[in-house]
């Protein structure tokens, strides 16, 4: 093997694997937060839908925006318009919004629940979105379940 032929193999391999970790660090979800405390089966008070997005987007950050709206939107019309439900799409790298990407734990993109009882919150992240990407129907259902539950006091 000529050692042009060796450079062009380690070029291919490094571009794979710098390719992959970009679209990985887009559409990772972050850790794991907490709930602030145990499920219950009191139903919300209130349910906050928080998306937050970075500023340089790909596909993958465009789309679950697009799908978890559209999912609240059509699905949960009449909490919308009681402010039962409540749905945020929040650039977390804006300084304005220091605050409640801290509050939520947030630093890339990423879908959070926020199921609000008596005041109190509990912030769960959703990071199955990640696995259903470019699917509707499931990307739809995952969403809606999630709320559902919360809204019933099941998260």
């Amino acid at each position: 093997m000529t050692i042009l032929a060796k450079v062009k193999i380690w070029s291919s391999f490094l571009l794979i694997i710098l390719v992959a970790g970009m679209l990985c660090a887009c559409g990772s979800p972050a850790p794991e937060v907490p709930p602030t405390s145990g499920a219950s089966s009191i139903p919300a008070d209130r349910v906050e839908v928080v998306y937050f997005y970075r500023a340089q987007r790909c596909y993958s950050c465009i789309y679950a925006e697009e799908g978890t709206r559209y999912t609240v939107e059509t699905y949960f019309k009449d909490e919308l318009a009681s402010g039962k439900v409540i749905f945020k799409a929040v650039n977390v790298e804006d300084k304005e919004n220091a605050t409640i990407a801290k509050k939520y734990g947030a630093f890339t993109s990423s879908l959070f629940i926020n199921t609000i009882r008596d005041g109190t919150d509990h912030i769960e992240q959703v990071s199955e979105i990640w696995f259903v990407l470019g699917n509707d129907e499931a990307f739809v259902e995952v969403v809606k379940s999630e709320i559902e539950k919360s809204l019933k006091g099941e998260r």
